[in-house]
Order: C-alpha cells, then sequence, then structure tokens
C-alpha cells in the first residue's frame, strides 16, 4: 500500500473511532468490528478485546509514524 493512501486511510479510520466515542469514557469500550477490521487491512494487528482508546493511539501513532518516514 502506498504510503499516501495508508495516511489517508488511517486519518479515516481515526475519525470514525472518533465519531463512535460520543462520551470520554467511551474510550473503555470494545472497538467496533468494523473499525478493528480496517485496523487490519492497515497493518495494525488487535485482538477482539482492544478498546476504541487504544485502538485510535495505534492508528494516530502509526500515522505519524508513517508520515515521518515518507519525509
Amino acid at each position: 500500500m502506498e504510503q499516501d493512501d495508508l495516511i489517508e486511510r488511517l486519518t479515516i479510520l481515526e475519525y470514525a473511532i472518533r465519531q463512535s466515542m460520543t462520551v470520554r469514557e467511551d474510550q473503555d469500550e470494545t472497538a467496533d468490528p468494523q473499525h478493528r477490521e480496517e485496523a487490519g487491512c492497515c497493518g495494525i494487528s488487535v485482538d477482539a478485546a482492544v478498546t476504541k482508546g487504544d485502538l485510535l493511539n495505534a492508528a494516530q501513532t502509526l500515522v505519524r509514524a508513517t508520515r515521518k518516514q515518507s519525509q
């Protein structure tokens, strides 16, 4: 996957996860299956119990790392 495409997909994933968290406490809920599936397509390996907050952090970290690598 091209780096620009990866960054775009991760940014969309990040937005989708944020939209699924209406209040701060939602961070501790299990991540939605479609978000876990998209994360897997982007190279993030997660288990079924990953929280929304942890998945969001992983997506944000991978976006930053990918941007830094492409500079």
